[in-house]
């Protein structure tokens, strides 16, 4: 598993599925934070209590900011060897 971390190949090569997961496990968090909200204004049970939804939503955009990181980090390596292969046609 941690061969896949040696090099930049496996994150400029999946950069684009880190981005999707980031896109999603905001996208929970957000819905977890909004029925925690609502659980708690409310004084109800939303199939859980109000604090677990809250930690949900922490545990999720937690898990987002590694996502976006992965995706950003392979944007900026793309980046910089498209920069080397423009550089050396001229």
């Amino acid at each position: 598993m941690m061969e896949m971390w040696t090099g930049p190949e496996f994150t400029k090569r999946h950069r684009g599925g880190m981005g999707i997961m980031g896109s999603v496990a905001t996208l929970l968090g957000v819905v977890f934070a909004i029925l925690g909200i609502i659980g708690d204004a409310t004084l109800t049970v939303i199939g859980l209590y109000p604090m677990s939804w809250f930690l949900l939503a922490i545990a999720s955009l937690i898990f987002s900011l590694g996502c976006w990181l992965g995706w950003a980090v392979g944007i900026y390596l793309h980046a910089k060897e498209t920069e080397k292969e423009t550089e050396s046609k001229e």
